[in-house]
């Protein structure tokens, strides 16, 4: 099936912060990793610690680390038995032996050095970074200050710190947000940021995070353009291009501009998400968010002519401009809880279709199907799983559908090698849909195909949710689409003789 326009979204994936207090109460509901570990370096009970808090099934702990700030603590030799203490205990219990005092910042319990007293941060900048007066093309060094690292355990992308009706944010794309295992803000030169409040851009790829004077340390602060911006006008992209952790300078021009997006040709890739596109005097024009891939037609389309040759037939990159209204406030939690439903349909629907397509005799398949079905008929912690689930109750489901596919198919290879049918027994395999069929081949095959079928139908409706922003609900649209591709294959009665041939 041709498409008139391929996107490829530059998708970072990251997770969720916490206050403080959430997170300490949070730790105390959760029983320490049990048993007693002896003159071991600190840096392994740490990991032990974070790995338990992480699985606990307790959302908010999700991101959850442990900051070694005293030189040394991490490589100390302790022995601690954590025999009946929750993680609030544990982890009072290795301050003690490492000689730290345990703090809470963000979603991070912090191991600092005791006589540093409490933990404290310094109040934002509220001034614009060094804008130009000369009218000179702003230099990174001019704007590195407001830069900021996007850390989500499976990837990296960007962000940046501006100031917005009054207040200081940190603005970066909702999609950086799908799926992740962690969140972690770092600044070019000043540590971690915390923020207080997050808030979506309703119509937009958009998102914002109030950030509070008192816990962010001596950042710079970009201003938003006021001006539209103009074809060929110069820019300046600065970002973590291809997730390198190092900050790039793309330089171009602006190539077009509407009323929510604007094209440039600076080389912006994934990574990029989130970095401010910025004008010759470090006003941000917009947010570096998304690529569209080159316009595909069939051989026979007479349109491929018109775009053949132009830059309208090759990659374009696109910013999103910063909106005045249309942000919304909410917790954080539930609306990350949404990007983990379609995170998680996503892996489910896509593990559906190697299994369709692998029952269906195509060889292209076959590595990929094994692969699957040896991850999740069997939970031997010597198998990588190809997929990370966030939530235990769709795996677990994933699992057992799994477990009932190979099984089904082992049996249903198994019988038709020893029928050795022949082409005039091919033949009479005419009713596929009949459970009362006298071929235990037939009646096998249908039970496969309506076991799938159900689950796809399940999975569909799953995806009938009310979302919160347009771009979660642009994102369950492909996943739709791949759901109703598989219901026609599964709901089709035809094939069944193919599929016997691909076993045979």
């Amino acid at each position: 099936m041709s498409k008139q326009i391929q996107l490829l979204l530059v998708v970072i994936l990251t997770g969720f912060s916490t206050l403080a207090g959430e997170l300490e109460d949070a730790l105390i509901s959760v029983s320490a990793p049990a048993g007693e570990y002896v003159r071991m370096p600190s840096r392994y009970i740490f990991q032990q610690l974070e790995k338990t808090a992480q699985n606990s099934g307790l959302p908010i702990l999700g991101g959850f680390s442990i900051d070694v700030q005293l030189e040394g603590a991490e490589n100390k030799k302790v022995t601690v038995n954590f025999y009946g203490m929750n993680l609030v205990q544990a982890l009072d219990a290795v301050a003690l032996a490492t000689g730290t005092k345990l703090e809470f910042s963000g979603t991070a319990a912090v191991l600092a050095d005791p006589a540093a007293g409490r933990i404290m941060k310094p109040k934002v900048v509220e001034e614009p970074v060094n804008e130009k007066d000369d009218g000179g093309k702003v230099e990174f060094t001019d704007i590195d200050s407001a830069l900021v690292f996007v850390d989500t355990g499976v990837g990296s992308g960007s962000a940046f710190i501006a100031a917005q009706d009054g207040k200081t944010y940190l603005f970066s794309n909702q999609h950086n947000f799908m799926g992740a295992n962690k969140l972690e803000f770092r600044s070019m030169h000043s540590g971690l940021v915390d923020f207080d409040t997050f808030e979506f851009c309703r119509s937009r790829d958009l998102v914002r995070f109030a950030l509070n004077p008192e816990k962010v340390e001596d950042l710079g602060v970009l201003k938003l353009s006021e001006k539209t911006p103009y074809i060929d006008q110069p820019i300046v992209v600065y970002g973590n291009s291809a997730g390198a952790n190092v900050a790039t300078e793309l330089r171009g021009k602006v190539l077009g501009v509407g009323p929510r997006d604007i094209e440039v040709d600076a080389d912006i890739v994934s990574g990029n998400s989130g970095s401010p596109i910025l004008d010759s005097e470090g006003n941000v024009l917009g947010v570096a968010t998304y690529i569209a891939f080159e316009m595909k037609f069939d051989k026979k389309d007479e349109r491929s002519q018109i775009f053949k040759g132009t830059r309208f037939g090759k990659a374009r990159r696109y910013g999103v401009r910063i909106p005045k209204d249309g942000w919304i406030q909410v917790d954080l939690r539930p609306f990350l809880q949404q990007t983990y439903v379609i995170a998680d349909m996503s892996s489910y629907l896509e593990i559906m279709h190697v299994l369709v397509e692998y029952w269906g005799g195509d060889d292209d398949y076959e590595e990929a199907a094994n692969q699957i079905l040896s991850s999740y008929s069997s939970r031997s912690d010597r198998v990588t799983a190809p997929y990370e689930f966030h939530s235990m109750q769709t795996e677990d489901d994933l699992r057992l559908l799994v477990k009932a596919f190979k099984r089904n198919y082992d049996e249903f290879v198994e019988l038709v090698r020893k029928a050795d049918l022949s082409k005039r027994d091919l033949e009479k395999l005419t009713n596929p849909k009949s459970l009362t069929s006298s071929s235990k081949v037939e009646r096998l095959d249908y039970h496969i195909r309506t076991t799938l079928l159900s689950k796809v139908r399940r999975l569909q409706d799953d995806l009938k949710q009310n979302w919160m922003s347009d771009y979660l609900a642009e994102s369950a649209v492909p996943l739709n689409e791949l759901s109703s591709d598989l219901l026609l294959k599964l709901e089709s009665e035809k094939g069944l003789r193919e599929r016997i041939k691909a076993v045979m």
